[in-house]
Formats: C-alpha cells, sequence, structure tokens
C-alpha cells in the first residue's frame, strides 16, 4: 500500500468512527434533527424521545429528562452523511486491514508505538474526545490539502485501553495516608510538568482521595485553568461528587474562578447538580456568574456521554484481568464446566461464598435473561458487580472467555428492573449509593423474616444491603420534629419532581404498615418498596 492509500485509509477510518458517533441507538442511523439527552448526555433523533423510558445506548432511565439542541452537532452530522456518500466508492475498494495504532519496540518516534522504557507517548493518548473528533475531522475536511489526518480515535479500543489497562482502580497507584496519589500531588501543588508525566503514564484521573477529592477538585480549587484543560484532555469525569456531595463547579462557584466554571460547563459540568444539602452551583452563584453559566452552556464543546461510555469500556476491560467467581446455579453440568475454564484460565478464580473478593455472580436466568431476585443478587447490585448468565459459562471455551457485556442479566424478576446495569453505570460515573442522604429505621425486625420464597433476610443481612447502597441505618426511631441538622440531607438519586426529593428519613415497615408519616422529610414505607429501589437501582416513588 503506497502513502497516500494509508493516508486515505487513515481517513475513512476515522470518518468511520464519527460515524458511529452519530448514529441514533434507538434506530441505529445517522441522526437526524439530533438532540442530547440532559441525563446521560447521549444523542438521539428527536423523533425517538417522546417514547423513550430508557436511554437506547447507556440503558439509564429517563425520568424527568429533558433534551436539548445543538447546532453545531446538526451542522457536523449533516457534514459526517455527506462525506460519507462522497467517499462510498472508496470505502468499498481500499484494504481494511491497516492498523491506525501500530506497535513498535525499536523505533520509539514512530507515532502510536511504545518507547523502549514501555511508556506511552503523548501521541497515542486520544486527547480529543470523539465529539472533538468530529470537530476536527470537520474542519481538517474543509482544508483539504492538509491530508495528514491524525484522528486517535482508533486508539480508544486498541492502544489507551492497552496502556491505561494497568493503571485503573487496580491498586496499581501508590496513595499515601490520605489516600491521594501521585496525580492528586501534583495538581494541589500545580506542578505542571510533573501533571504531564503522570498523564503520559496514564495516571487515572477520577480516583479519590479518603476525603473523596479528585485531582480534578483539587485543581479548581487552586484555581489552575492550565491543569484543568490538562485533566479535560484525559478522559476526566467532570460531575463526580466529593465530600457533601459537591462537583469541583460547585467549588469554581464558591472560590469564585469564573474562566473555570466556563471551562467546566463548556465540557459538560451540570449546573443543576446537588449537593447534600440541595445546592446547586446555579443557586450558589452570583447574578454575573449565573450569566456566565448560561452563556457557556450555549456553547458546549463536548458532553460528558462519550467519558462515561469510554470508562465503562475500559472497566470492561480492566475486568477481564482478574475475575472472581461466585456462581449460584442449580445445574452441576454448568458448576463443573465453570471448573474446567478455572483450570484453563489463569485470570479466572471461584470463590464459594458471595464476598468482596467476588467481581462477578452468575445466576440462572429465563429465557429473556431475567433473573430471580434473590439475597445474592441484591447483594451484587449494591456492591455493582457484573451479574452474569450462565450462558457466559456454556458460551466460554478453554481457549477464549466470553465477553461479559453479551451475557448480562436485562432484568431482575423482569424487564424493567434493571438495577444491575444501572448499578454498575453508578460505580463506573463515581456517584454516590442509591441511598446516598437516606436514614432508615427499621420497625420491629428482630428475627429472619421471609419477603418473599427467594428473599429471607435478617436484620443483620438488611442493615448491610443499607449500608452497601450508602444509606445510613438508625438505632431509633427519627423523631419527626427534632431530626438532627447533621441529617437534614437531600436525598442524592431523588429527582425534584420526586416525593422523596426532601426526604431523609424513613421507617420500613415489614408485611403490613400504616402509614404514620407522610411528610416530605420522613415517611413510613413498607419493606417491598425498599427491595424494589434495589431491584431498580433507583429511588422509587412510594406507593
Amino acid at each position: 500500500m503506497t502513502a497516500k492509500e494509508e493516508k486515505l485509509q487513515n481517513f475513512l477510518t476515522a470518518l468511520d468512527a464519527v460515524k458511529q458517533d452519530y448514529t441514533c441507538g434507538q434506530c441505529s442511523e445517522m441522526l437526524k434533527d439530533p438532540v442530547t439527552l440532559s441525563a446521560c448526555f447521549h444523542l438521539v433523533c428527536s423523533a425517538h424521545f417522546g417514547s423513550l423510558t430508557h436511554c437506547p445506548t447507556c440503558k439509564i432511565p429517563l425520568t424527568n429528562c429533558t433534551t436539548y439542541k445543538d447546532g453545531d452537532i446538526e451542522s457536523n452530522v449533516n457534514l459526517a452523511r455527506d462525506l460519507c456518500k462522497i467517499f462510498e466508492e472508496f470505502q468499498k475498494s481500499v484494504p481494511t486491514d491497516i492498523n491506525l495504532q501500530t506497535e513498535t519496540s525499536n523505533n520509539t518516534s514512530q507515532k502510536g508505538g511504545k518507547s523502549k522504557s514501555g511508556r506511552f507517548t503523548p501521541e497515542m493518548v486520544p486527547k480529543n474526545k470523539p465529539e472533538k473528533s468530529s470537530v476536527l475531522i470537520n474542519t481538517s475536511i474543509k482544508a483539504a490539502s492538509k491530508s495528514d489526518l491524525k484522528i486517535q480515535k482508533a486508539g480508544l479500543n486498541t492502544t489507551v485501553l492497552s496502556s491505561a489497562s494497568s493503571n485503573i482502580n487496580k491498586g496499581n497507584e501508590k496513595k499515601n495516608k490520605k489516600g491521594e496519589t501521585a496525580l492528586h500531588i501534583a495538581c494541589r501543588l500545580g506542578k505542571v510538568e510533573s501533571v504531564i508525566e503522570l498523564l503520559n503514564q496514564g495516571a487515572n484521573t477520577n480516583t479519590k482521595d479518603n476525603a473523596g477529592w479528585t485531582p480534578l477538585h483539587e485543581v479548581v480549587q487552586n484555581g489552575r485553568l492550565d491543569l484543568l484543560k490538562l485533566l479535560l484532555e484525559h478522559n476526566t469525569l467532570i460531575d463526580v461528587p466529593g465530600p457533601g456531595n459537591e462537583t469541583p463547579l460547585h467549588e469554581a462557584i464558591r472560590y469564585n474562578h469564573k474562566e473555570i466554571a466556563i471551562e467546566l460547563v463548556k465540557n459538560g459540568a451540570n449546573i443543576n447538580a446537588r449537593n447534600c444539602k440541595g445546592e446547586t452551583p446555579i443557586q450558589l452563584a452570583s447574578e454575573e456568574m449565573k450569566q456566565l453559566l448560561k452563556q457557556a452552556e450555549q456553547n458546549i464543546i463536548q458532553t460528558q456521554g462519550i467519558n462515561i461510555t469510554y470508562i465503562s469500556e475500559l472497566h470492561s476491560e480492566l475486568d477481564f484481568e482478574e475475575i472472581t467467581v461466585y456462581c449460584v446455579s442449580a445445574f452441576r453440568t454448568v458448576l463443573n464446566k465453570l471448573k474446567m475454564l478455572a483450570k484453563h484460565h489463569s485470570n479466572l478464580h471461584i470463590e464459594t461464598k458471595l464476598t468482596k473478593k467476588v467481581t462477578h455472580l452468575i445466576v440462572d436466568t429465563d429465557e429473556n435473561d431475567v433473573c430471580a431476585s434473590t439475597v445474592e443478587v441484591l447483594q451484587g447490585i449494591v456492591n455493582g458487580i457484573w451479574i452474569l448468565t450462565t450462558n457466559w459459562i456454556t458460551k466460554s471455551t478453554e481457549k477464549k472467555l466470553a465477553q461479559f457485556k453479551n451475557y448480562e442479566v436485562i432484568g431482575v424478576g423482569t424487564k424493567i428492573y434493571n438495577g444491575p446495569r444501572n448499578s454498575r453505570y453508578n460505580k463506573y460515573k463515581q456517584l454516590p449509593g442509591i441511598f446516598d442522604g437516606c436514614h432508615f429505621y427499621f420497625h420491629n425486625f428482630n428475627i429472619k423474616f421471609e419477603i418473599s420464597p427467594t428473599i429471607v433476610l435478617t436484620k443483620a443481612m438488611l442493615i448491610k444491603l443499607v449500608t452497601d447502597a450508602g444509606g445510613v441505618v438508625l438505632r431509633r426511631a427519627p423523631n419527626p420534629e427534632l431530626i438532627p441538622e447533621s441529617e437534614q440531607l437531600v436525598p442524592y438519586h431523588a429527582s425534584e419532581t420526586s416525593k422523596l426529593f426532601k426526604c431523609s428519613h424513613y421507617i420500613i415497615y415489614k408485611d403490613t404498615y400504616e402509614p404514620l408519616y407522610n411528610m416530605p422529610h420522613l415517611k413510613a414505607l413498607p419493606i417491598g418498596w425498599l427491595i424494589e429501589c434495589i431491584e431498580k437501582y433507583e429511588l422509587c416513588e412510594p406507593w
């Protein structure tokens, strides 16, 4: 293949990547009149929104979700569509076996490869997210003479994944007594060269220290716009809540860092994110700052949807490194096959109990890949682990383990109870647990009791479920007139229109209950409500 043909192939591969970015998750066609979902920032055709209950891309619920339009995205979609038509014949005729991220062990100057030290060079890191890639390809196409197009999208599932797989949340980043990584410290001290060096080495930009701060919180508090831009180029989640559920944008408002606040919003920060007191950045902002934030919202550079998708894909690959399975199948053939697989795959381990070591729970399902609601499934959901059908075992072989995402259970008890997936994505986004901001008192739960034929709980098991999901269990029944100030919190996952928007305290009854309390801040609810919240991994409306 000649140099020109290789450049053309690189261009077509990049164009195909842009096409995928601009494909509607609902109709699988290129977007028409695209709108952005406020719940997750994925794109869909506007015609589909009215009938959607869940995002077709990430499957999260669209309760109280709104949409907004971006004229730049629409023009980019139209341009990409036109280009696909123009280059259709080339796509059929040009060979497709070129690897855009060719690795090299000897030539350290070749882009897309490793140096002799094994470190990755800046060219290998996709500094532009796919939305930015779309803008880059559009502007580059307009200047057709600049045919040496360097789109890093293709590296997303090859070079970048392989480089970062040893660095994200696998214990390979050393922490000090405060839980700070080297990147935390470099960001806090404002050491630009150290930050660049660490990012090039694949440092995780989303790690929390013991207090809950991320490197992004550190640079925002110190007013370092230059470091902020560096972090945003490396798959940084922008709305990760810190102590008190304060996002970096909350901090920018509190410190009156105007340029930083604008940059955060332009990169997808949520101006309506609530802290534990229910305060949003837009509410805390001065009148001048409010105007700046609203103007920035009209000039969004990129959304957070692609970061979340990228990080979930990255975690999926990382989860292959060490697979610790707990299987509750009733079929001996499945258990025997699992033991055989463990002998042939050094990264596959079997646990006899559902402990904190378990990364994958395997369960029997019906023909629709729906599993029964059991204590094990509830525990798996609140801990955000993979819950797979037994088909994952039967489809895996001695040579290759099947992909997890193809065998994740669809629902718990019913297709519409999507707790397993919702919980995983919540963990990937580093958001608080489903019961964050909620205080529970269990009325008369002194002995083992049966909620359903498959769910038999003790009070200790119930307490663990709640605390693992971010909630607090009270020893005494709350006094509705004397709620301590420290407990007057806003549930993180309750929407503004929910009856639970200000409800921080719950009295849970077993079988029947009398609604003695139905106040905005205190409600009496049955145990079935709590179980349903876990099965859906949503803070459900009270019955």
